[in-house]
Order: C-alpha cells, then structure tokens, then sequence
C-alpha cells in the first residue's frame, strides 16, 4: 500500500479510518468533513498526513491490521452500537483500541463464522455485488423438503421485494426426518436472504448458523470466541491479492 498517495477522501478514511465509506460520504455532505481546516466534497484528494476532521474529531489512520474470525453467539448484533443488545465487535479484546468492523453481518439471531477486522478495503471488496465469495450455512427448518423446494432453490427464489435470488448451486440434506437439516451455500448477501428464501417455500428457518466464508471455516472456534489470523492468510483464502 501506498500511504503517500493521494485517494478520494472517503476511500482513504473508509480503508483507514473508523468509518464506513457510506458513513463518510454522509458526512461529507453534512459538510461535517474538514481537510487541514477546509471543508472537503465528494472526491476531494487527500493523503494520511492531511489533519482530517469528521464530525469533530480527528481521524486516527490503522496502518496496522487487525484480522479475527469469530464464532458468533445469539443476542448479538454486527454492529458497533444498539441500545438494545451487544455488539459482536466488543468479544475482541482491547476492541475499543482497534477501530474494528464486520464484514458483512449476521442478524441477531443467526450465529457462526464472522470476519471482524480494521481492514476497510477488505471490506469494501468482499461487500461489493461484485464478490463472488461463497458462504456456506447450515439450516434447521420447520417442515421437510421437498423436490419442488430443491428445484426452485437450484432455479432462484423470488423473495418479498421480487428480487430473483442466484441460482443455488450447492444444497446438502443432512436431516429430512425430524429435526430437519440441510447445508447449502450462497455467493449473495441480501439481507435476512436465507430466512426470507425459506418463506417463499412456505417454511419457516429454526435456527441458522453460517460455517465458511471462501475457504476460511469455523473449524473448532468456540461459540463467542475468536481466532487471529494474519493478513496474507485471509486474503489467500477469499481468494484474493494483498496490494
């Protein structure tokens, strides 16, 4: 990485700083967005040496990254503040010190394999639509499946807003008796899309638990505990370059 050169403000706090690239773009058209005291606009350039001022405060530049893949509770959320329940980020030790986010979320109730890093170009990329990453979940569902439920999985689900979901290619029936049990993995990350896909098959997720992103997998990572990894494994293991 480059630190000299000059990028667009609300990429290189994005990839840097403490916010998210939709944070900072807000911001800036807040006008609470200040570059050695001057008020910037969307594609201002800048550099980490600049003294740049969001909201008040000054930004503080991770040249250093942090890399956690945690097993993810119930009662959680991803992201860094809720008044009503925990955010995932504070199972990190000294997380108030690291400037931490997810990538991608899980909702409060699904639990598994999550990413928590202050890398903001990783995030960046593996949000993209454009990331073709797979994640792979297991799903207890209220009522069996049927052949009709595999078909249309493997053809696309229209879900409530009709948006038509990807076609999925890998589905796996561990359990169709009792405590039903499937596998399957997805390469999209619309929001709540398992429980919603199920919905639309007239059958309701029991519980969800996501077990690979790429080729990182939960392995034995104890529920609410984490494991560090370092940069060049990650970005190997989604399938990706370190720049």
């Amino acid at each position: 990485m480059n630190l000299k050169k000059e990028e667009r403000i609300q990429k290189l706090v994005a990839n840097y700083g403490n916010y998210s690239r939709r944070e900072i773009e807000r911001l800036i058209k807040a006008k609470k967005v200040f570059k050695n005291d001057k008020l910037v606009e969307l594609g201002t350039k800048s550099t980490i040496d600049d003294k740049i001022v969001v909201d008040g405060k000054r930004v503080i530049f991770n040249l250093k990254y942090d890399y956690f893949l945690l097993n993810k509770p119930k009662g959680y959320i991803c992201k860094r503040n809720d008044l009503k329940n925990k955010s995932v980020i504070s199972l990190i030790n000294n997380y108030k010190n690291r400037n931490l986010f997810t990538i991608g979320r899980l909702d409060v109730q699904t639990t598994g394999l999550i990413i928590l890093t202050n890398d903001g170009k990783l995030k960046n990329i593996v949000e993209s639509p454009k990331s073709k990453i797979k994640k792979v979940y297991l799903v207890w569902l209220e009522k069996k499946i049927t052949k009709k439920d595999l078909e249309n999985l493997r053809k696309g689900i229209i879900l409530d807003d009709n948006y038509l979901t990807k076609p999925i290619e890998k589905i796996k029936i561990i359990n169709n008796k009792d405590k039903i049990l499937i596998k399957l993995s997805i390469i999209e990350g619309k929001k709540n899309q398992i429980k919603r896909m199920f919905i639309a098959l007239d059958n309701k997720v029991i519980n969800l638990k996501r077990i690979e992103i790429g080729d990182l997998k939960l392995g034995t990572i104890k529920l609410g505990e984490y494991q560090t990894i370092i940069q060049s494994q990650i970005y190997q293991k989604l399938g990706l370059k370190v720049n």
